[in-house]
Formats: C-alpha cells, sequence, structure tokens
C-alpha cells in the first residue's frame, strides 16, 4: 500500500492504521530495558521500517518517538562496541532528518560513515555522504554541505557502479549552495548536473514519485531565479507555470497534506512574490502570494508539526513576505509565544537557538548583559561568541550604573543623625557595594573589553543614560522582551522572568517598534569612551541629584 504512489484511502487504510496502532501500543508497552536486549540489527531495522510506515501514515509524533527510541536503543548498544552496519544507522539518520531532527539526524549519519570507510567497500557510503550534505544544508551550514556533496560526486565519479538516489541528492545540494552563493557560473552548471540526475531518477522511479515532484520543483525555482537575475520576464513566466503544475501534480497525487505539496505551494507562493515585484497592479497578485504561503504554514503546522524545521523555514519566509508588502502601520500585534516565569529553559533554548541561526545582526538592550556576555551564567556566551565567528554584528545597549535608576539602590542601614546631616553613606559608594555593580557590571565591562579586543569589528556596547524598563533581543528575524517589575536593580540581573517574556517574528508592530526604540536608544547612549571619560562627572551629578535622606527613612 506504501509502495502505490498516492496514500492507502478507504478500507484499506482503516486497516493499515488499525494494525499500526496495535503494533504502536505493544511497543509503548515495553520496558526501555527490554527494548534495548532485543535490539539486534535485525530488530533495529524493523522498528526504523516501523517509524517509516508511521510518518507515511501521517502519525508523525509517534514516529519520531519511535525513531529516537531506536536511536536510544543502537547508542546504549554501541557504547563499547560496533554493532550495527552503516546501512543501518544511515536510514535511522535519514528519518530522524524527514522529522527535522537535524543534530540527532548528523549524529547518526556520522555513526554511518565511521562504518563505512573506504577500505570496507561499503556500497551505501555515497550515499550517507549525500545525506550529510542535505543534513547540513538544512542545518544552514552551506560550508559542509557543499564538502559532504563534493565528496559524494567525487566517490562516484571515481568508481564504475552509480547510486542514482545519493547522485540526485548531491547534485541537489551543490544546487542549493550555489543558489546561496549567488554565483552565476556555479547555478548554471549545479542546474545541468540536476537536470541529468532528475532524468535518470524520473525514469527509474516515475514522474508521480514524491522525490521527481520535489526535483522538478527544485528546477523549476532555480531556473526562475536564474531568468529574473538575467531580467528574462518570458522564461521566468514559463517556470512559474511549471511551478504551478508541480503544486497541482504534488496536490492531486500525493495530497494536500504530504510534505512536498506544502514545500511546493510555498516555492510557488515566494516566486510569484518576487515576479509581481516592481510590476504596476501587482497588489492581487501580491496578496495571492501571501495567501499561498499562509495556507502552506498552516498546513506545515497541522501535518509536521510547529517546531519541525521546515515549518520554521515557512514561517520565516511568510514573515518576510508579509514585511515586503504591508505597511508598519498595518502590521499585526501578534505574540509568536508567551514564557511564563515556570519555563525559563524554554525560553532560554529559544533565544539560544535564534542566536546560533542568526547570520547578519544581534542587537540587545538589557540592564546589565550579564548573560549574554559572563561564562559562568551558562546561558549565551557561548551562543553569541560562535555568531562574532560567523561576523554576526552585536550591538548591545546597558545602563549606566550612574543612570537615574542608581537612586534606587538599597540602602546597607538607616543612617544616624549625623551621618544624614553629613550626607552619608554616599550613593555613589553606595552603588560601588553593590552586588549589581561588584557581579554583573565590572565583570560585563571586562568581558566586553575581551570581546573587542578580539572581534574589534562586528562588537559594540554602548551605554544607556536612563532607566532600561526593559531587556529587548533582536534578530534578523525575531525578537524577545521581558519587561522589568522591579526598580531594584540587585535583582534585574542573572535570574529567569519575574514576570513573563514574549516572542515575536519580523512581520508584527512589535519588531517594528522595537528596531525603532533600539536605533534611537543607539543614538542616545554613550559609546564606552563616552562613558569612561564621563563617569565623575556623572557620579557628582548624581550625587547632587540625591543630596539629603529623606525624613521618612
Amino acid at each position: 500500500m506504501l509502495l502505490s504512489p498516492g496514500q492507502p484511502e478507504g478500507r484499506d487504510k482503516l486497516r493499515l492504521e488499525a494494525h499500526v496502532d496495535g503494533l504502536l501500543r505493544q511497543l509503548q508497552l515495553l520496558q526501555p530495558a527490554a527494548i534495548c536486549d532485543a535490539a539486534t540489527e535485525g530488530c533495529i531495522w524493523q522498528v526504523i521500517h516501523f517509524g517509516k510506515i508511521l510518518g507515511a501514515l501521517g502519525m508523525n509524533v509517534q514516529s519520531l518517538s519511535v525513531a529516537e527510541a531506536g536511536l536510544r536503543c543502537m547508542e546504549i548498544a554501541e557504547a563499547d562496541r560496533e554493532v550495527y552496519a552503516a546501512f543501518v544507522w544511515n536510514e535511522l539518520g535519514a528519518l530522524l532528518a524527514a522529522h527535522g531532527e537535524l543534530e540527532e539526524a548528523r549524529s547518526a549519519l556520522r555513526r554511518a560513515l565511521s562504518g563505512a570507510t573506504l577500505d570496507r567497500n561499503v556500497p551505501e557510503r555515497v550515499r550517507i555522504l549525500a545525506n550529510l550534505g542535505a543534513v547540513s544544508l538544512r542545518s544552514g551550514d552551506l560550508k559542509g554541505a557543499d564538502f559532504w556533496a563534493d565528496r559524494a560526486l567525487q566517490e562516484m565519479n571515481s568508481q564504475s557502479g552509480d547510486d542514482p538516489d545519493a547522485r540526485l541528492t548531491a547534485d541537489w545540494v551543490r544546487l542549493e549552495v550555489a543558489r546561496a552563493s549567488r554565483n552565476a557560473g556555479s547555478i548554471s552548471a549545479a542546474i545541468l548536473g540536476l537536470d541529468r540526475s532528475a532524468e535518470r531518477s524520473i525514469a527509474l522511479k516515475g514522474g508521480d514519485h514524491p522525490v521527481a515532484i520535489a526535483t522538478r520543483r527544485a528546477l523549476a525555482y532555480a531556473k526562475f531565479e536564474a531568468a529574473a537575475a538575467d531580467h528574462d520576464v518570458e522564461l521566468g513566466e514559463r517556470q512559474l507555470r511549471e511551478l504551478e503544475i508541480v503544486h497541482l501534480n504534488a496536490s492531486v497525487l500525493l495530497g494536500p497534506a504530504h510534505r512536498e505539496t506544502i514545500v511546493s505551494q510555498a516555492a510557488l507562493a515566494v516566486a510569484e512574490l518576487k515576479a509581481a515585484s516592481g510590476e504596476p497592479g501587482s497588489l492581487p497578485r501580491r496578496q495571492r502570494a501571501v495567501e499561498l504561503l499562509e495556507e502552506a504554514e498552516r498546513m506545515a503546522e497541522e501535518t509536521l508539526g510547529r517546531e519541525h524545521s521546515q515549518t520554521l523555514a515557512l514561517r520565516e519566509a511568510l514573515a518576510y513576505l508579509r514585511t515586503a508588502m504591508t505597511n508598519s502601520g498595518d502590521k499585526p500585534f501578534v505574540i509568536e509565544h508567551l514564557y511564563l516565569p515556570g519555563e525559563n529553559d524554554a525560553r532560554n533554548c529559544s533565544k539560544r537557538a535564534a542566536i546560533k541561526a542568526e547570520r547578519s545582526m544581534l542587537w540587545l538592550i538589557a540592564h546589565g548583559g550579564s548573560s549574554y556576555f559572563l561564562s559562568e551564567t551558562d546561558r549565551f556566551r557561548a551562543a553569541v561568541i560562535g555568531a562574532l565567528e560567523r561576523r554576526v554584528t552585536f550591538r548591545v545597549i546597558i545602563s549606566s550604573p550612574w543612570s537615574n535608576l542608581a537612586s534606587s539602590t538599597p540602602i546597607p542601614q538607616k543612617p544616624s543623625p549625623e551621618a544624614r546631616q553629613a550626607n552619608f553613606p554616599d550613593l555613589v559608594e553606595t552603588v560601588k557595594e553593590s552586588s549589581y555593580y561588584r557581579e554583573s557590571f565590572l565583570p560585563v565591562s571586562t568581558a566586553y573589553l575581551e570581546l573587542k579586543e578580539r572581534y574589534p569589528e562586528f562588537i559594540e556596547l554602548r551605554l544607556a543614560r536612563i532607566d532600561l524598563s526593559g531587556s529587548v533581543l533582536l534578530t534578523s528575524d525575531r525578537g524577545f522582551f521581558e519587561p522589568y517589575i522591579t526598580t531594584d536593580p540587585q535583582v534585574r540581573t542573572r535570574l529567569g522572568p519575574r514576570v513573563f517574556e514574549v516572542e515575536f517574528l519580523k512581520d508584527t508592530a512589535y519588531y517594528t517598534d522595537s528596531v525603532a526604540q533600539f536605533q534611537r536608544l543607539w543614538e542616545l547612549s554613550s559609546t564606552w569612551k563616552q562613558f569612561q571619560a564621563g563617569e565623575y562627572p556623572a557620579q557628582d551629578a548624581l550625587r547632587h541629584a540625591w543630596p539629603h535622606w529623606p525624613d521618612n527613612i
């Protein structure tokens, strides 16, 4: 049933679903230790096939659960010796990649490669190399994707035999890498390579196979982009029609909820928007593009899951389309996620993922910034350094310790009348003795200067002369905002959310307003050199602004 072009329907599908559901319940009743004890190569091979069947039936959560259970058992079994053949690890890696679990997939594929060394003459080796290229590409690692795809093609070209699936995957990865590099010569050569691989694959699998549909979509979109770069409107429109045909075929042959149908609809939407740009009277076409992508994103959430890498990519593309065609005043006030105080770990994971995915800019407004600069907080410093290594620009605004917030520094004890007359304790000295100043401001300053020395062109810190009422982190596609509920500077650093934190995408009014706020505050804040030059006058101004103890202390 599953080998047929379309999905099983009617009574056949109900019978298959009932059978699979019964098997799943039996598997879930087993203890993990019992599963691992029985994890022979044949057993694991059946588990991987079972995960594929669950995925083909649309039971994606259960399919991923089975795949992860198989992965855990294989890792335990291979703790001290090699147990499974390379092809088993490769199949598991491909299944995990299909669910968007790219790091786990990469780990499984590397194990497969270590068991498929050249001297063992493993026929699956080129397929493992090609799969590593595909997983690297989806992870945003273009250099790694190009490396693995080239190795796969080199080994196939040096052998007498060939693997059509591996060659198709490797040629596809090379095309995507060439598109990202915007090199016209490389794109043309990659299109020719994929064209040849696609003809052979379609001849073997048939034009109604999901791989054939996906390949036609990738080729049509690449040719559309090449035509747009050459300003060839006629060729571009032909490729748009080809994308529409691919999408219709996918919808009819695979069903509207199939992954390839969703991806082809998204490709058609983005191409429609690009074709409409600059055309007179293009608004209806642009609106249609957004509607197509909104529907694809909704289907991806329902079919693949909200956090699947394909869903996240569609959401990012949708944010781009909305931003491209709406005025800032028309953007919606939409919150992507609300993190409450008990969800600090989830909040931190989302922020780390956003920082690691960024390739352009990181902007931060914070009271102290210790989570981003200090290693002992174990939050975002490693991710920030990784971004700086990728030449991402990191701009930071934190509070000056001599801002108006300093007057809220807790008083160590009630002064005597004599001390009150003498204006002691001194407010500046009180700030310097505070845990905020000693454990946050000074270490952050030192850490900033060290990073500035290592990455002088990509990091800059400025200090605001006013109290910052909340923290904001902005990347090129999303933002995070956390308000501060307290004026006490001692409890604004190194803590989880005291109230809540919201995450929003770039196509929202929240993102537009946050960017505008950052830019205004950036211009009004002091550079590090300006802060140093004006530190003593600022301290004196603070003393004069708070010259006497209030009588009611």
